[in-house]
């Protein structure tokens, strides 16, 4: 069986390009030269046969091959820092509390899935969810919380993250309803759904428009003439989206998961000029090297479930 050499230093690489998007900061936060990890980048690029990421407006998105890779790479990476730390980190011993800052969506959609895990290898392990603010990275910053799942990650440097899924507005109504009626044989336009009043869910950290959550609705065709039922949460928009002809936007992996538990709701598709956007894990680099914190984001990144495919939606034009 042929084993290539692969340099520790490009698994790092690998899991910091993959964590800021951006060969720039990986570069820096490896302590390497641009060209020396540009190079280094090609090598691994090579070695594993898959281009790994590509460049997007938003900086570098990992390929399919990258994200199966990641919790292979994380456990590589943080089984070789174990090798410099005084104690071996037992996941067992650990009487701890990790507060996260989020949605109930995110509680949902990312981090349930990971709490078996979670409990099973640590059963003195908490979680606290805690609504999210818009001044999080303060908080995080403050060490009065750990993590925090956002759509997008804040522009500072001094945060970390890892991105959980690809993710888009998606339009949702029952089966029986008219639009989805329509939907099963043409495809849906903007003018379709002015007939119909909708759900709205607001859950931005604040009611300012400029708020990243806002940016997300916004892709949607939302008049408020036409808003029927306004919502802080979006689980229980589901049920009010199966008993009544309204419709709704709600984020694709979410929408897709209660489609599996609720065969009456359909997903109808996305706006064209939607924004794709990238749920992520996110804490200060206070954490780095916590030994517990790492474990817990390596147990968030290897439970990910499969996600849907953004690009399968159907388009809805304006």
């Amino acid at each position: 069986m042929h084993r290539p050499n692969i340099d520790t230093d490009a698994l790092f690489l690998f899991s910091a390009v993959f964590r800021t998007g951006s060969l720039t900061r990986a570069a820096r936060e490896c302590g390497m030269s641009i060209g020396g990890a540009s190079r280094m980048l090609a090598k691994l690029r090579g070695l594993l046969e898959d281009e790994l990421f590509v460049r997007t407006s938003r900086g570098l998105t990992p390929t399919p091959r990258a994200r199966e890779l990641l919790p292979e790479v994380a456990s590589l990476t943080a089984g070789y820092a174990r090798l410099f730390e005084p104690e071996v980190f037992r996941p067992a011993e650990v009487r701890r509390t990790f507060r996260i800052l989020c949605v109930d969506n995110a509680v949902f959609t990312f981090l349930t899935p990971a709490l078996s895990a979670l409990f099973e290898k640590a059963p003195g392990i908490g979680v606290d969810f805690r609504p999210i603010r818009a001044d999080f990275v303060k908080v995080l910053a403050a060490g009065e919380a750990d993590f925090a799942v956002y759509p997008f990650v804040p522009s500072d440097e001094r945060i970390r993250s890892l991105r959980l899924a690809d993710d888009v507005f998606v339009f949702v109504c029952r089966r029986s309803h008219p639009l989805a009626e329509l939907h099963g044989r043409r495809p849906l336009v903007r003018a379709d759904f002015e007939p119909y009043r909708q759900v709205r869910v607001m859950t931005a950290p604040s009611n300012d428009p400029n708020e990243l959550w806002a940016v997300c609705e916004a892709d949607a065709p939302m008049v408020p003439d036409h808003v029927a039922v306004w919502s802080p949460y979006f689980l229980p928009i589901a049920q009010a989206l199966r008993r009544t002809n309204l419709w709704g936007a709600l984020p694709l992996q979410l929408a897709a998961k209660l489609v599996d538990l609720m065969p009456d709701l359909v997903i109808l598709g996305r706006p064209r000029s939607a924004t794709v956007f990238g749920p992520s894990l996110i804490w200060h680099e206070r954490l780095d090297r916590d030994p517990a914190s790492v474990w817990v984001r390596s147990v968030f990144a290897s439970a990910k479930e499969p996600y849907a495919d953004v690009a399968a939606v159907p388009i809805v034009e304006d």
